[in-house]
């Protein structure tokens, strides 16, 4: 039997497809079919081609026992749908990156993970990454990654790693953050803005903050505000 595994990690999980046939050719299609409907997920896969007594993955595991730390999947369709949904990027992946890359601090770190944010869903009408931001005192918060970065801090580190593997396959991704580092960070690394709202664009009158916040405190900023009112806090 000739067994077709296709190896990945993501989000510190390690999961394989497998398919098994005794005709080779049929093998290798099926290897052509995998490869076309993941050539636009950007992560990083392993295929390998071997030959066995049976086709279940466990004979694939008795033959070579480096395949046991994987999650097999036998469903193609399913499969796909999973990866997919987990080679999209995550607010603790930016942050980890930020955090990783830059050593930002709480309040520019925050400020820069939702300009990046904003200014990507206005442009493109879409999220870049997967966030939920609440209208705290001092602006737009993203909760997990503030209790992240005060609980587990060496964690939302590690997510860097995630980060670089899911932006390796579209360098614009990494640009369009470093361009949001560059442009926003050192304007919010200052105490004054911090303290002082007058000085924090995000609430300006108007703003999808403002809205939120109107509705009560810690009020999750929407994504139709953002994509409204955002051009309210931009900075000079």
């Amino acid at each position: 039997m000739i067994q077709l595994v296709e190896l990945v990690t993501v989000d510190n999980e390690d999961l394989a497809y497998h398919y098994g046939s005794d005709n080779i050719d049929e093998v290798f299609e099926h290897e052509r079919f995998f490869n076309e409907l993941i050539k636009d997920i950007p992560l990083s896969f392993s295929s390998h081609i071997l030959a066995t007594e049976d086709a279940s993955f466990d004979s694939l595991c008795e033959k070579d026992p480096y395949f046991k730390q994987f999650l097999a999947y036998h469903d193609l369709k399913f499969f796909i749908k999973k990866i997919k949904e987990k080679s999209q990027l995550t607010d603790e992946e930016v942050a980890g990156y930020l955090k990783t890359q830059f050593n930002l601090h709480a309040f520019p770190l925050q400020k820069v993970l939702y300009y990046s944010y904003a200014d990507y869903l206005e442009s493109k009408g879409h999220r870049l990454f997967s966030a939920s931001f609440q209208a705290f005192d001092h602006g737009p918060v993203d909760r997990k990654v503030w209790r992240k970065a005060q609980d587990n801090l060496k964690e939302l580190q590690e997510k860097n790693y995630d980060f670089i593997q899911k932006a390796a396959l579209n360098p614009s991704i990494k640009e369009f953050i470093d361009n949001s580092v560059k442009k926003y960070a050192n304007f919010f690394d200052s105490g004054q803005r911090f303290e002082n709202s007058d000085q924090n664009p995000t609430h300006n009158n108007g703003t999808p903050w403002n809205r939120a916040y109107s509705k009560g405190r810690n009020t999750l900023l929407s994504d139709d505000d953002i994509k409204k009112y955002h051009y309210l806090e931009q900075i000079p």
